[in-house]
């Protein structure tokens, strides 16, 4: 593709959707299974885009608005909360956001600069994807066809062609000497039972929803509790995730990126049984 053609689509595009001054008065959500009986809600991330349980420490948030079309069923827009521009649009469909991505999706820089264009079909890339660089320089263009890539071209930050790179890779846990892949919900879920506090039991199951990101270094950064309602499970949880093994970090473009990961454990009465003496 031509640089110029390149640079005359960024112009059409960077301008974005009008700024959103302050968060809209919705209600706040900090799992997605609160949205199931929710028309629109808003959510709450730092800035990394890990999600947070409320608004305190936040650095963005998303408006997640339900859709009634017949592909997309979820619309969300994201916005940087100190100077309400945007960051994110982009629609899902499925039961709930964030399964399956669907029609046209921008990103922006904090700055305003447009980050990428792309459109999804049944979850896969469709068309054309475009990223740029913060100077808005063209850095990837990718033409999708039946659901693979069939064309690519990338540049480095001087405009010259480079070999593309993995577009993004996320983090992977690895096992302490071990090079195969984990699981972090089931990592998490078989050593979280060891920090419960000794004779801990309850009759009642207990779900615990949590988030965290995974730094530049590998290392499971900032956790934090989103929906918990037992203080010592919460805090076994949280201390299961601060003694996580290194991660590979994640990429994207080929660079070093932080990636944000939530999940939950469950709590059974056999759960405490498994704890060590």
């Amino acid at each position: 593709m031509r640089l110029s053609y390149l640079l005359s689509v960024l112009g059409g595009l960077s301008a974005g959707p009008l700024l959103a001054q302050q968060p809209p008065n919705l209600p706040v959500v900090a799992i997605l299974d609160e949205l199931q009986a929710k028309p629109a809600a808003l959510r709450y991330y730092d800035q990394w885009w890990a999600p947070l349980p409320s608004a305190q420490g936040a650095a963005c948030y998303d408006v997640i608005q339900r859709k009634d079309s017949a592909d997309v069923s979820w619309h969300v827009r994201r916005y940087d909360l100190s100077t309400g521009r945007p960051l994110l649009d982009l629609g899902f469909s499925g039961a709930l956001p964030w399964g399956q991505p669907e029609g046209p999706s921008r990103q922006w820089y904090p700055s305003g600069q447009l980050r990428e264009t792309i459109t999804f079909r049944k979850g896969a890339a469709e068309g054309r994807q475009l990223t740029f660089y913060p100077d808005g320089k063209p850095r990837r263009t990718v033409d999708y066809a039946r659901q693979k890539a069939v064309r690519g071209e990338c540049f480095d930050a001087a405009g010259l062609p480079i070999d593309c790179p993995p577009y993004h890779t996320f983090a992977q846990l690895r096992r302490p000497n071990d090079r195969s892949s984990a699981d972090v919900l089931a990592q998490l879920t078989h050593d979280y039972p060891q920090y419960l506090p000794a004779g801990y039991n309850r009759a009642e199951r207990a779900v615990v929803y949590f988030a965290f990101y995974v730094d530049t270094l590998g290392r499971a950064t900032a956790p934090r509790i989103l929906r918990g309602d037992d203080p010592a499970l919460n805090a076994a949880v949280l201390e299961a995730i601060r003694h996580l093994p290194a991660f590979e970090p994640a990429r994207q473009e080929g660079q070093l990126t932080h990636d944000p990961i939530e999940g939950f454990v469950l709590y059974t009465s056999a759960v405490a049984r498994r704890r060590k003496p």
